[in-house]
């Protein structure tokens, strides 16, 4: 079933504006997670199709994140009635810091831009003690990369450095008839919770980067000037260098990083 669909607005393609009209995607996607009493944090609102199912689950508190200021007048429409629970930052999620909203900590939901996704979710984790869960909605291919496990042909940096951090499920697919405009891509919505880490999430980035350069070269080839001690510290630690990089766990790119960085 579809909304109604404002068709005096533009979408904008810089913006990779896709907005959700089936009511049946959004229910699916509040089934998700908890909301009664929760603080939501909905990043790109659009039009507030989504924002309005937030609200009937009785949150505790919702602030929408919109860099398009063309929508105030839709989301305005939503506040005039909601002003108790409701705010709204029109800013760039790229550029905005969500600490500064988490009280204490936050659920985020969000319908993301494809072309800016991947980055979006990087830069969340860095400061994981924020949230609860998190809900997005991104393309499918972004959500293997996510989901992969070792050895899968998607398996490779973001792989390791969310799955170090966090638990990822995939929720369900998403077809471009959910949306207007229709994107020429499948869509997939995956849950991701984060847990406590024990290592340097910036030194774990940079490992990852060397070692996922160039991913037919073995291990040792793109870990280059590794000294020697530390490359004896590898051994005994039962990475095998000779390994290419999408065979090696996230637990031992962990130990990799402390070898390497430390």
């Amino acid at each position: 079933m579809k909304t109604k669909l404002m068709t005096n607005f533009r979408q904008k393609k810089s913006l990779g504006q896709h907005f959700l009209n089936d009511l049946e995607i959004l229910k699916n996607i509040i089934s998700l997670v908890e909301i009664h009493n929760e603080n939501i944090v909905e990043i790109g609102p659009g039009k507030g199709a989504l924002t309005e199912y937030i609200l009937h689950q009785n949150p505790k508190k919702i602030t929408l994140i919109e860099k398009d200021k063309r929508l105030r007048s839709y989301l305005e429409k939503i506040y005039s009635k909601n002003s108790d629970k409701l705010s709204i930052i029109f800013e760039d999620a790229l550029k905005f810091d969500l600490r500064n909203i988490a009280e204490p900590k936050i659920i985020l939901i969000a319908n993301l831009p494809y072309n800016i996704a991947t980055t979006l979710i990087i830069n969340w984790m860095k400061y994981y003690q924020i949230f609860k869960t998190l809900i997005v909605m991104v393309q499918k291919e972004v959500a293997d990369r996510l989901l992969a496990k070792v050895g899968d042909r998607s398996y490779g940096r973001v792989s390791v450095l969310i799955q170090s951090n966090a638990t990822v499920e995939l929720g369900f697919e998403v077809n471009p008839d959910a949306f207007h405009p229709k994107p020429k891509v499948l869509s997939s919505v995956i849950k991701i919770t984060p847990f406590k880490r024990h290592y340097d999430y910036e030194i774990l980035d940079k490992t990852l980067k060397l070692s996922f350069l160039h991913r037919r070269k073995i291990l040792k080839n793109n870990l280059k000037n590794i000294d020697k001690i530390s490359e004896n510290k590898i051994n005994e630690s039962g990475i095998c260098l000779n390994s290419r990089p999408q065979e090696i766990k996230p637990s031992e790119y962990i130990t990799l990083s402390k070898i390497l960085f430390s």
